[in-house]
């Protein structure tokens, strides 16, 4: 192969590699970084272009004017690099960068219009004309020396400072830039004479290639992967290619002396055999040199990938997460690990488990289900890496992405793994930095994924077989209501005697006393004696009557009801109420404002049954105020109860009760009436049968309808609907 054909085939490659990636970036390139490496790469392909084509010329005049307009592509190169060295690590430039862009207009017109730049081109190498430099090429070189130099410099002084993930994509850059602007600077010394071949034209189309894999391709392979690769590539293919070559022009004269007319066969066969077993050997040495490289990768992801299978048999939820936090932080070596659990009551986030070889660590507590990291996390299912949404933030100038990158900082995730079971997001893997500071790849994050899903399915699994004993506690605390309410007649009659008794007693003696006065006056130091003791009798019989109406009370409660339907009052039935509640709240805790007079119609229904259904309603309602009286410490907050009767005609009566408590949030309204679902804060304030029971018993038992109207934060309102004595006439 001649030098002229290296030089024309080297220009020709490079041509279509910039080609291919000017085309590529434009159709994926989106931000402004984009679009300058896009004119950089139309910059150096325009000049190999026009090299190619000047290698093939025989005019030197033609080869001077040709010279004259590629050289316009150069000025620029250097004009292109600096602008994306400022982009990529975010520098306050802009004199220097508009300095660039002038002086790249100024010689642009030289290198067209004067003989100062390229005065006359000569013959190089015996193969192609070059231009020799004139006195104005000589300024624009210690420019164009200047504008790279300082980039690099940059890029360089960036990647010293910058965390894990920018520092791999500044390691491409810096890397591919020696290369390709060693082996492009090749191309400067036949303008001063030096008899130096521009052999660095193939080192070019390398840079290119890994500097627009870097810009476009966030999260990177380690620098080490990349170059062995190359270089494997390089080696393999050079003796693919290199051996038949070799033997067609190094060896052509031996080979017809042994096989005179039928030499080409040596080239030929040696050349298809080669490129049968090219690939192979390709991927032999590629996967014996990256198993090496990946050793301790690929032995924590085994690990992982085991452990995730068996997390499914661990029923407590606690050692689940402590598990799994141990576990990834210990075998993968990072810096912290957390697991963020979705809390069914506050619908939020929050920490469930952590993990960090850290003395001290502190994170977060919990994760807002409206923070833009959880929409983005719902969104994509996918998990999301900091730096990648940092860069992605700032190429697209995305406010939406620069806050999932702020709540990244906030709970100091470098990566957070989304843990769904179908479209519900149960909990965040977080993980910080690994301690070697080398990057997640690929793999990583895949593994990363399966072990998430599976932890998804354990936590379910884990939920599902704590609500069930809950559900268990709950039933079997219902039985033991339900137990007290069967023995509440036997106790109730045995209290009654008691206080029958004690009444009895007090009763006899003061009948005693009273007659002993009337026999006679009493001694002055025996009437105030017999004073006090009248007036203790007394109160024991004023408390004796008040415990049997209070044991009545309880056993009208307990009772099922059998008695049947009867004309009930709605004011004697809130009075009946009230008085149950005072067993729970004191007096002066909860106001209970009755709006209606007493023309209201007479109900037809079983007392017991709705006392229970309103007692429930005001124990919800007090339940609801005096949490949001506790959560939000409003001054002059007052749990206010207000019954009204609303809308009433002659066959239904509807009674409205409004509170101003907590309120009930959107998810849950449609869960109100589930049976075991509560909203409150404890588990031991409520089992969560109360509006199951009342509209059981108003729906089914009295044909009525129960509805709400509820507002987080501003309280709730409940219609009760019942028939009246006159829809039955």
């Amino acid at each position: 192969m001649s030098l002229n054909n290296f030089f024309s085939i080297a220009s020709l490659l490079l041509t279509i590699t910039c080609l291919l990636l000017s085309g590529i970036l434009l159709v994926f390139g989106k931000s402004r970084l984009h679009k300058i490496w896009l004119l950089f790469n139309i910059a150096v392909g325009s000049w190999a272009m026009g090299a190619f084509i000047i290698s093939r010329l025989t005019d030197p005049n033609q080869a001077l004017l040709a010279w004259k307009i590629v050289e316009i592509s150069v000025v620029y190169i250097a004009v292109f690099f600096l602008h994306v060295t400022i982009l990529v690590c975010n520098l306050n430039a802009r004199k220097l960068l508009v300095f660039a862009y002038l002086q790249g207009v100024f010689f642009a017109i030289i290198s067209l219009t004067s003989n100062s730049f390229f005065p006359e081109v000569s013959l190089v190498f015996d193969s192609f004309y070059y231009p020799k430099a004139g006195p104005l090429f000589i300024l624009f070189f210690i420019i164009w020396m200047f504008l790279v130099t300082y980039s690099q410099i940059k890029l360089f002084l960036t990647y010293l400072k910058s965390s894990w993930s920018q520092k791999n994509q500044l390691l491409y850059f810096i890397v591919a830039t020696l290369v390709g602007f060693t082996g492009g600077a090749t191309n400067f010394f036949p303008h001063f004479g030096l008899k130096l071949y521009p052999v660095g034209n193939l080192t070019i189309i390398l840079y290119c290639l890994i500097v627009t894999y870097a810009i476009l391709k966030h999260r990177l392979l380690d620098i080490s992967i990349v170059i062995t690769r190359t270089w494997i590539f390089v080696v393999t293919y050079t003796l693919v290619l290199g051996f038949p070559f070799l033997l067609a022009f190094g060896w052509r004269e031996h080979l017809i002396q042994r096989f005179q007319e039928n030499w080409w066969l040596a080239p030929l066969v040696s050349s298809t055999v080669l490129a049968t077993i090219g690939p192979f050997i390709y991927l032999f040495i590629q996967q014996k040199a990256e198993a090496r490289l990946f050793r301790e990768q690929r032995k924590y992801q085994s690990t992982l990938r085991q452990a995730s299978s068996g997390m499914s048999r661990i029923k407590d939820l606690r050692r689940l997460m402590s598990m799994i936090v141990h576990l990834v932080n210990r075998t993968v070596r990072l810096e912290h690990t957390c697991i963020y659990l979705f809390d069914r009551p506050s619908e939020n986030y929050l920490l469930g488990a952590t993990r960090s070889r850290r003395l001290g660590f502190k994170t977060e507590k919990k994760v807002d289900k409206d923070s833009p990291l959880i929409e983005y996390l719902l969104k994509h299912r996918d998990p999301v890496v900091h730096e990648e949404i940092y860069q992605q933030a700032k190429d697209y100038n995305d406010r939406k992405l620069e806050s999932v990158h702020k709540e990244m900082e906030r709970i100091n995730a470098s990566v957070v793994i989304p843990s769904m079971v179908e479209n519900k997001l149960l909990s965040l893997i977080v993980l910080g930095s690994k301690f070697t500071n080398k990057s997640f790849s690929d793999d990583d994050l895949n593994v990363f994924s399966i072990l998430a899903n599976q932890a998804a399915l354990a936590i379910e699994n884990a939920q599902f077989y704590e609500d069930m004993r809950q559900t268990h506690e709950q039933l079997f605390k219902a039985e033991k209501m339900a137990t007290i309410g069967t023995m509440a007649d036997g106790l109730s009659h045995q209290i009654n005697n008691r206080l029958h008794a004690l009444g009895f007693i007090a009763g006899d003696v003061l009948d005693s006393i009273r007659m002993k006065k009337k026999e006679g006056p009493l001694p002055p130091e025996i009437k105030d004696l017999v004073i006090d003791i009248e007036h203790g009798l007394n109160r024991i019989q004023e408390n004796v009557t008040q415990g049997g109406e209070i044991v009545q009370g309880i056993l009208k409660y307990t009772r099922k009801g059998e008695e049947g339907f009867a004309h009930v009052d709605l004011d004697q039935l809130l009075d009946a109420v009230i008085e149950m509640t005072q067993f729970k709240i004191k007096p002066g805790d909860m106001v209970v404002l009755r709006h209606f007079n007493g023309s209201v119609p007479k109900i037809k229904g079983n007392f017991t049954q709705l006392q229970e259904v309103f007692f429930n309603l005001i124990d919800n309602a007090y339940d609801a105020m005096m949490q949001r009286k506790e959560e939000f410490k409003e001054p002059g907050f007052k749990p206010t109860i207000k019954i009204s009767v609303p809308h009433t005609d002659n066959d239904h009566l509807n009674i409205l009760l409004e509170d101003n408590g907590i309120g009930i949030k959107d998810d849950d309204k449609k869960k109100i009436f589930t049976p075991f679902f509560t909203t409150k804060l404890s588990s031991k304030k409520g089992t969560g049968l109360g509006l199951y029971v009342i509209q059981k018993l108003i729906e089914e038992n009295h044909h009525g309808r129960v509805s709400y109207e509820s507002k987080y934060r501003q309280g709730t309102r409940v219609m009760v609907q019942l028939e009246t004595w006159a829809s039955s006439k």
